[in-house]
């Protein structure tokens, strides 16, 4: 049958190479450092999307108002995606 190497390559959704475990935990920390700032992100812009369609679904505040109080939260959401650039880069730079 074969080595099967390439078939573990293939269908794996993290390959090990080498023997260094310190590595591999490094990469791990990172990964939930990620998950956690895609999931502040995520749920801030659920959680801001959610208040403007209610406040201008109950007539607090024009539905304009709300669509331009989405523009800088975005905005926000998006600059906090950039805390994970430096981090990127320096996991990048060890390998």
């Amino acid at each position: 049958m074969g080595s099967g190497t390439e078939i573990a390559h293939a269908s794996a959704n993290a390959l090990l190479i080498g023997n260094d475990l310190r590595k591999f935990a490094a990469t791990l920390k990172t990964a939930r450092w990620w998950r956690a700032v895609i999931l502040q992100n995520f749920y801030g812009t659920l959680i801001v999307d959610a208040l403007g369609i209610g406040l201008a679904a109950i007539g607090k505040i024009n539905p304009l108002l709300a669509a331009f109080i989405h523009v800088p939260s975005e905005l926000t959401f998006i600059l906090n995606s950039t805390r994970l650039l430096p981090r990127f880069t320096r996991q990048a730079q060890l390998d």
